[in-house]
């Protein structure tokens, strides 16, 4: 239903909501980009050498884009959404799950 205000405003009464998965999607995303920040920034304080416990939080951030991922891939399936929020989601834990693999490639070389 829209209802129009002279030529220049409408307003369009919707039912669509933002998917909790695509938001849960978006904060995972960004706590796992804030936890790969901070790992880059205690190796390079380290000088390379930060231990094995940064490897394990590395593949922790992984594991958390990883399912941001897949969450927000799953909220395209419903109907009468927003698609802003999982295609937020989708591309910021996409580009950290390639980062992240890239990183540990570099590394393993």
């Amino acid at each position: 239903m829209q209802v129009h205000f002279g030529n220049r405003r409408k307003i369009q009464f919707t039912d669509k909501t933002h998917p909790v998965m695509g938001i849960v999607s978006v904060v995972m995303g960004g706590a796992s980009l804030l936890l790969l920040a901070i790992l880059c920034i205690l190796s390079s304080m380290a000088k390379g050498a930060s231990g094995l416990s940064a490897g394990y939080l590395g593949i922790l951030a992984l594991l958390v884009a990883i399912v941001g991922f897949v969450l927000a891939a799953r909220c395209y399936q419903k109907e009468d959404i927003y698609l802003v929020t999982p295609a937020v989601g989708s591309v910021l834990n996409g580009m950290l799950v390639v980062i992240s693999l890239l990183l540990y490639v570099i590394g393993a070389a």
